[in-house]
């Protein structure tokens, strides 16, 4: 089996060096890299082209957002692609989660988060799909209503543009929309309940919930509830 090729972005040395050693200890794992700069991440990214970048947004020169789009936009679309974005932060920075956001990571995750649920998620974005913590969902959350509500207001000024679904999903969601009770429970989904905490917010048994669950992710063209998550977000459906 092929290994998962990682490179790390963070300025904490403590962080980054024991990040560094815990992924190098897994099987199938192997860091090519790490650096604790945006300009050396950077090249770091360029020279290894790994399958993940484990990138922090609060680095020392420029920010980490500023480092993916450069890495982007300095290579051809496809070969940029190969190489999945995990944005770490800290949630309470708002702003920043949104930023990242916007920006277009993989998947995010915050800095406290613990070893198993990053290496869970790493070989989640490894597989293609996206892994968003709970505690970034919500904010993402709150910001699309707020942003809903400035919409009445004329001088309301919106800093942070989420990025939209693709026109293919958008246009499947048009012809089979969500119904208002499907849309309550990708709500909870975004929030991070299980399907047992939804039953009981909303009356429901848990087989009910189950289908609507399902009916979800059909729709959504999701894979999993932390890619309904992120596409519910990114579409705005949850104004």
């Amino acid at each position: 089996m092929v290994d998962i090729r990682v490179a790390i972005i963070e300025d904490h040395s403590l962080t980054r060096i024991g990040m560094r050693s815990s992924l190098n200890e897994q099987e199938g794992i192997q860091v090519v890299g790490d650096e604790a700069t945006a300009s050396n991440g950077l090249k770091l990214l360029q020279s290894t082209k790994p399958d993940i970048a484990i990138v922090d947004i609060g680095l020392p020169d420029r920010d980490g957002i500023w480092l993916v789009q450069q890495f982007r936009e300095s290579l051809v679309s496809e070969t940029a692609a190969q190489t999945k974005v995990m944005m770490l932060t800290s949630f309470a920075k708002e702003q920043m989660v949104l930023a990242a956001f916007a920006a277009g990571a993989d998947s995010y995750c915050v800095k406290t988060i613990k070893f198993e649920l990053l290496l869970e998620a790493l070989h989640i974005t490894h597989e293609g799909q996206s892994w968003i913590d709970p505690a970034i969902a919500r904010i993402i959350l709150k910001h699309t209503r707020q942003g809903a509500a400035a919409m009445v207001k004329p001088n309301a000024t919106q800093t942070v543009t989420i990025s939209a679904i693709d026109p293919e999903q958008a246009s499947i969601l048009q012809a089979d929309p969500l119904t208002n009770r499907e849309l309550e429970v990708l709500e909870l989904i975004v929030q991070g309940y299980s399907n047992n905490e939804i039953a009981q917010k909303l009356y429901l048994s848990l087989g009910s919930v189950k289908v609507y669950v399902r009916g979800v992710l059909n729709k959504l063209c999701a894979s999993d509830r932390t890619q309904a998550a992120v596409l519910a977000l990114r579409a705005g459906l949850l104004n």
